[in-house]
């Protein structure tokens, strides 16, 4: 297993109820609405990184949780807050995640442009003036990994923790097998 740091999950929840969101944003003394950029609001927390979006449809968004776990608490917590204003949502719902950004480092610096020759027949895109390192596309998915000449591989797209951490091992394993 690869040592990954989780940089940022985007997730939400539906809770197929819809929001009087400029009624929650003036019960919720935390919400920061501003209708005229977004028709929804935010919430930040003070202690986490994750914050919340309400939208009026009842859908919610958690943005920059570094665990499922935070996402869970920054959900439980908004919709507490959501019941304080005299509505009752249940705390039944199912986080679906729409990207998981994360990180490891290989520890050694890396030739890209001999990377990209190596590779260059599968979904490598190695382009030096446009972007510094190289973006890798996965076939088998929807998940990104970009692999910069100081060792960093950073993984974007992935939908579940399994499919982050077995494109990981799976980049790690090809360079390993043309001699990184």
């Amino acid at each position: 297993m690869t040592n990954v740091d989780i940089d940022n999950i985007v997730c939400f929840i539906n809770l197929h109820e819809p929001f009087d969101i400029k009624f929650l944003s003036e019960q919720i003394p935390e919400a920061v609405y501003n209708p005229s950029e977004f028709e929804g609001f935010s919430i930040k927390f003070k202690g986490r990184k994750a914050a919340i979006i309400v939208l009026s449809n009842g859908k919610i968004i958690c943005t920059g949780a570094k665990s499922i776990k935070d996402a869970d608490e920054s959900f439980k917590e908004t919709i507490q807050k959501i019941n304080n204003t005299g509505l009752t949502i249940k705390e039944d719902f199912e986080i679906e995640i729409e990207n998981i950004i994360a990180s490891t480092s290989l520890y050694k610096d890396l030739d890209l442009s001999a990377i990209s020759s190596a590779l260059i027949f599968q979904g490598v895109t190695y382009e030096p003036e446009i972007f510094p390192g190289i973006i890798y596309k996965l076939k088998e998915s929807c998940v990104q990994i970009s692999i910069f000449a100081s060792g960093k591989i950073v993984c974007t797209g992935a939908k579940s923790m399994d499919e982050m951490n077995n494109a990981i091992d799976m980049v790690k394993e090809k360079l390993s097998s043309i001699g990184v």
